[in-house]
């Protein structure tokens, strides 16, 4: 392996900005089934979009990405559509996609899906397409040869181990240079089972923000350092720190996941889409509507969540404490 020198910058985003005329961060649950409606009700309760973007000409969606299978295992079009149309609305006139990263270069969505949008991949086996970003708060990556020590040395735990990469060292990550620039991110997770996160929903959303071998290190320490994966997940949701979450609930997927397997079920109407600037925020109420809607969601599940939520709560990314919110419930 190989440390290449390059000056890191400093992290995207900042402070929540969503908030109520109290000053308090807002917390937006919309119960519905029609999913215009409801991005047009959830926006317009935290003021419209305009208020956010004013001046911003290019918005950068983030949705959820990683197989095939259509919504809620991965964010449906007709939701990013939704999204896109407020944020025309708002005067922008660039909307990009940024799917999940893979080793293969091809898009998820149809752009016949996502009209009039730019659908962004970066390469997630180089490092060509991350900006290399640095953060006091976080820990650097685990050594790889006791990462992989338990593993056979073949196929990619062979390529990390023994071919020539770009490695990085201390706390610092790299990230996706369309996230990276970009100048207001949408995140735009679903919500289901994850084996090793336990949920995929706002937080773990951000994997696949990263660069690719920093994701592998950390799957790969599961089953050595389990602490090392959730400060992970925090981390890269640090990295990202969206203007904006929205969480399409509307559908979520249970039992298993993230692919679909024999055992995964899918529990219709839901109906709920979450609005705020908080992504811990947001998980805490994804966790109540798994624990609601998935039965073999477990107290087990909520602890590893909790402990990810309390590495998050320490990067300044929210809170679990929703009595700190104005909180909106709308029923259509």
């Amino acid at each position: 392996m190989t440390t290449l020198l390059q000056t890191a910058v400093k992290r995207r985003g900042g402070a929540n900005r969503i908030l109520g005329d109290s000053g308090k961060p807002l917390l937006v649950i919309v119960s519905g089934g029609d999913i215009d409606a409801m991005i047009d009700a959830g926006l317009d309760a935290i003021g419209g979009l305009n208020r956010y973007l004013q001046a911003t000409e290019h918005v950068l969606l983030k949705p959820n990405t990683n197989q095939r299978d259509p919504f809620p295992s991965i964010t449906d079009p007709a939701t990013i559509r939704a999204v896109g149309r407020q944020c025309w609305d708002a005067g922008v006139t660039r909307i990009s996609v940024h799917e999940d990263h893979k080793s293969e270069m091809d898009f998820y969505y149809d752009p016949s899906e996502l009209p009039g949008m730019e659908m962004v991949l970066s390469h997630a086996p180089t490092s060509d397409d991350y900006v290399l970003v640095e953060h006091n708060a976080w820990h650097g990556d685990v050594n790889p040869q006791q990462a992989f020590a338990h593993m056979d040395r073949q196929g990619l735990v062979k390529r990390l181990l023994e071919d020539d990469y770009t490695r990085t060292e201390g706390s610092r990550l790299r990230v996706a240079r369309e996230l990276q620039e970009a100048a207001f991110i949408i995140n735009m997770p679903v919500l289901k089972r994850h084996f090793a996160g336990q949920i995929t929903s706002a937080l773990k959303n951000h994997f696949g923000s990263v660069y690719g071998p920093q994701r592998w290190l950390a799957h790969a320490s599961l089953q050595t350092n389990r602490d090392y994966f959730d400060r992970k997940l925090a981390e890269f949701a640090s990295a990202v720190r969206p203007e904006l979450t929205i969480t399409d609930a509307r559908s979520i997927q249970a039992v298993s996941g993230p692919n679909r397997g024999e055992d995964t079920r899918i529990v219709e109407g839901v109906n709920r889409v979450i609005i705020t600037g908080d992504m811990v925020a947001a998980d805490t109420v994804a966790i109540d509507l798994m624990r609601e809607h998935d039965k073999t969601f477990t107290t087990a599940n909520e602890e590893i969540l909790r402990r990810q939520h309390a590495h998050a709560e320490e990067l300044g990314l929210g809170t679990r404490d929703l009595s700190k919110f104005e909180i909106i419930e709308i029923s259509l």
